[in-house]
């Protein structure tokens, strides 16, 4: 296999200089503004959904961590996860100047209650006279642009490989990913790893394939924000081994290729390094950071967290977790898309049409990779770390079906219309709830709770619906049980309190007795409580699904 350029891998016609202006400018332009007007509408979709959830489980820990790290120069608040989104997300609420709480004793760091960190941030929230809406606003805003940055990079790279048509389709589908709606519009470190890991895999490759010095600066400084965004980016290092060997046995006897990529390789290591220590404030023997990859290599394999699929609990998880997610959380249109795309690849590869699939070696390279991972963790809360992996499916989607649409007939051209077209429709059907999309799979939204749970579903996200449910229809007060870190009542909800994964505060105020009862999808799946307590309401028809995830419950007695 000869080594190809990632940027000049699709088969272009060179016309003559006379007709050069005609033939090229109205191409880019159009390219441009069909994606712009792309980012635009799915910018307007991801803001509309925010504005629709209340702060959700680990949000707030982010945000409020990251605020306070401007104010008072200490980082500690998770030290699990490296602290470039705390940067990001807390900025603009620093910058808004709202009040903080007192210090009083540590807020995280070694042997400190993670419970802690959680009192501090509901402090800033909702009893500093800050508006909780308006700061989770402003936190959210970075988020909205990693997610508009992350569909323009997958367009980009799928234009460079195979023209400006594939690339404005791989753009859409990645619009069109429910997860990136739904974390486009929460401050967490899920979708800028996504990010970060496509564009520092993208640079490294374009390095191996032309190694210097240039390549290899960007490469490494890539490499240290995704470091710097979360653990899980020591992903990139096998990723560069097999780009590495990959690109070796295309050129077995290329000596000066050899000693050219030796050198950037050096340059590329250490330039992450030095981002890595200007991301962890001059740290230059990157302690924190070597503490939270030995949490986070704990947490993922030593620890035991309750997994939920299916209507099953795990101590351990299951293997098959991701994959099984991934049906239920992403739309049946996509993956008939996808058996064409993978049909399209069958084929080149048997025709040895090696310039069909060469050019997509880092996005199979970051996606199998990154799976091989995924299914030897036994960490299974959440199919929101399964999204890098999402983008580079898109793209290899995008590049199948467009090599696809441009030699297949009239009826293979219909199924893929009708499939993108279903698929942004589905999707589109559940704003502005996001992140408790579930595909056309699911038994109904009355049994989302019987298919997965935690972030996949529930992350505590649908308290504001409930209150304007509550207000609309005259309701008081309700029994709850709710799955998040957000008090209730900083939203205006009056309740009596149920059992629930974090204790609820009983109000100061008496309320009137409740009666419904209001219980969030995890807590009704049973998830994280003993004894199950909810059980019997899995037997009862509920009067309302509220945000998809709470279930109410009119309480007759």
């Amino acid at each position: 296999m000869s080594a190809v350029d990632p940027l000049h891998t699709h088969p272009t016609t060179q016309p003559n200089a006379s007709s050069a202006p005609a033939t090229r400018r109205p191409r880019v332009s159009g390219y441009a503004a069909a994606l712009a007007a792309l980012l635009i509408v799915t910018g307007a979709t991801i803001v509309g959904g925010m504005l629709r959830s209340s702060a959700t489980f680990d949000e707030i820990v982010a945000v409020a961590g990251g605020a306070r790290g401007y104010q008072t120069g200490d980082w500690a608040v998770m030290p699990e996860h490296p602290p470039l989104t705390l940067y990001l997300y807390g900025l603009p609420v620093y910058l808004s100047g709202i009040n903080y709480p007192p210090e009083i004793g540590p807020i995280g760091g070694p042997g400190v209650p993670m419970a802690r960190r959680y009192e501090y941030a509901r402090d800033l929230y909702w009893e500093l006279g800050n508006d909780p809406e308006r700061v989770a606003l402003l936190a959210r805003l970075p988020a909205v642009l990693c997610a508009l940055a992350l569909i323009a990079l997958a367009s980009l790279f799928t234009r460079s490989v195979a023209g400006p048509s594939a690339g404005l389709l791989a753009a859409l589908l990645v619009a069109a990913l429910p997860d990136v709606l739904a974390h486009g519009g929460v401050a967490y470190n899920d979708l800028p790893m996504a990010l970060a890991l496509f564009a520092a895999v993208w640079a490294t490759d374009a390095a191996v394939r032309r190694p210097g010095w240039r390549s290899a600066v960007v490469a490494g400084a890539l490499i240290g924000i995704a470091a710097g965004v979360k653990n899980s980016a020591v992903a990139l290092a096998p990723i560069g081994v097999i780009l590495l060997s990959w690109e070796a046995l295309a050129r077995p006897r290329d000596v000066a290729w050899r000693k050219a990529v030796g050198a950037a390789a050096l340059v590329a290591v250490v330039v992450a390094y030095l981002t890595l220590v200007v991301v962890f404030r001059g740290d230059v023997l990157l302690v924190e950071y070597r503490s939270g990859l030995r949490w986070a290599f704990g947490h993922t394999h030593e620890m035991r967290v309750p997994a939920y699929l299916l209507g099953q609990r795990s101590e351990g998880g299951w293997w098959y977790y991701f994959p099984v997610a991934f049906i239920f959380k992403t739309s049946a249109g996509l993956h008939v898309l996808m058996v064409l795309a993978l049909g399209t690849f069958a084929v080149a590869a048997r025709r040895r049409q090696l310039s069909l699939v060469a050019p997509l070696r880092p996005m199979v390279v970051l996606a199998s990779v990154f799976l091989a991972l995924l299914l030897m963790s036994d960490l299974n809360i959440g199919f929101r770390h399964a999204m890098p992996v999402l983008p580079p499916l898109c793209v290899m989607t995008a590049v199948g079906v467009h090599r696809l649409w441009r030699t297949a007939g009239r009826a293979l051209g219909a199924v893929v219309v009708a499939s993108t077209s279903w698929m942004v429709i589905h999707v589109a059907g559940h704003y502005p709830h996001f992140l408790a999309y579930l595909s056309e799979y699911r038994p109904g939204v009355e049994g989302n709770y019987q298919v997965l749970a935690d972030s996949s579903l529930d992350w505590g996200q649908g308290l504001l619906e409930l209150r304007d449910f509550m207000h609309e229809n005259g309701i008081a007060s309700v029994y709850l049980s709710y799955f998040g870190s957000a008090p209730p009542s900083g939203y205006g909800i009056a309740y009596v309190p149920w059992e629930s994964v974090l204790t609820l505060a009983t109000l100061e105020e008496p309320v009137p007795t409740p009666r419904w009862a209001a219980i969030s999808a995890t807590n009704l799946a049973g998830q994280y409580l003993r004894r199950d307590p909810f059980a019997r309401f899995r037997e009862v028809r509920p009067d309302r699904v509220l945000a998809r995830t709470i279930y109410l419950y009119r309480i007759e007695d």
